[in-house]
């Protein structure tokens, strides 16, 4: 059961719905009347075209931080949360055109993906998302887990659309940093939490959710102070009764179930709690697109 849904009024789910009719990306309200059994999985897929481009891979703002019409490794993932979640198999078109792209970004010299193109630097973004024009790094690469560990989960689901060497090679690296990390970063976690969610494969999402609860004051913002801060907060993760850790931290994740519901806009939708700090008129734009993405998401959280 979504635990934030046990949080909302009848008034603020039906402001929900009004604000996802009117307001959301088509993307995400085909996602919406997909889960509501309203709407087909088709509509999702003709929804993601708008986004896919010739190389197999996803940009034109999918993730909305990122204002590049072409393909990067941040936008494709992005689509296959959508994707999975979707009543298809690894050999549907969209999916073998993805995984293409994919296997061809790979940077078999480093063992690594890199979550943007160089290019980004040439059109509106997040600053984080800035490239070193000389080294072709974002800052990423000390936390290489995001976003390898979401892709291997990915590979591991789908796993016949992949060669066994290639995951092999993800595996290996991926597990050895999951083992080395010491110091928590909340978007590398976030990678590593959806692989223990997508994995066939007991023995990972085994070592992936022990460690995770040996160290969840480090994981996680855990008092409501936090929440209003950026951090993990623990319903990020955890937003199913059935979602790996719950028992464990049931009481802190009903607490800021209750919080969250209470940060619903007027409008009927959850808004980003970050900035850009520069490219006023289109981070407006990315901020809507941000809203509805939020909201639908939180509504229907990754289920699989």
């Amino acid at each position: 059961m979504n635990i934030l849904s046990r949080h909302l009024s009848k008034d603020q789910i039906t402001a929900i719905h009004l604000y996802i009719q009117r307001e959301a990306r088509e993307v995400d309200r085909a996602f919406h009347f997909f889960r509501q059994g309203e709407g087909t999985s088709e509509k999702v897929i003709q929804a993601l075209q708008h986004y896919q481009n010739a190389d197999g891979g996803f940009g034109h703002a999918l993730e909305p931080d990122s204002r590049l019409l072409d393909s990067s490794v941040l936008n494709t993932t992005i689509a296959l949360q959508f994707l999975v979640q979707l009543p298809i198999d690894g050999h549907h078109p969209m999916i073998k055109q993805t995984f293409d792209y994919l296997t061809k970004q790979f940077d078999d010299i480093n063992g690594r993906w890199s979550n943007v193109p160089v290019t980004i630097n040439h059109v509106p973004r997040a600053p984080w998302w800035n490239v070193n024009e000389e080294t072709g790094e974002t800052g990423f690469e000390n936390t290489p887990g995001n976003p390898a560990a979401e892709i291997l989960g990915y590979f591991h689901f789908y796993r016949d659309q992949t060669s066994s060497d290639l995951i092999e090679k993800v595996e290996t690296s991926v597990m050895k940093r999951w083992d080395e990390i010491e110091e928590w970063d909340m978007h590398e976690v976030q990678c590593y939490y959806r692989l223990a969610q997508l994995t066939d494969q007991e023995e990972i999402r085994m070592r992936i959710l022990s460690k995770m609860s040996l160290h969840l004051h480090d994981i996680f913002a855990l008092s409501k102070d936090q929440w209003s801060s950026y951090g993990l907060q623990p319903l990020a993760l955890i937003n199913q009764t059935t979602s790996f850790l719950y028992k464990e931290l049931e009481d802190v994740v009903e607490e800021n179930a209750y919080w969250y519901a209470e940060q619903l806009s007027k409008e009927g939708c959850f808004e980003p709690t970050w900035e850009w700090g520069q490219y006023p008129l289109e981070w407006k734009q990315a901020k809507k697109e941000w809203s509805s993405y939020l909201t639908v998401t939180a509504c229907h959280p990754f289920k699989i």
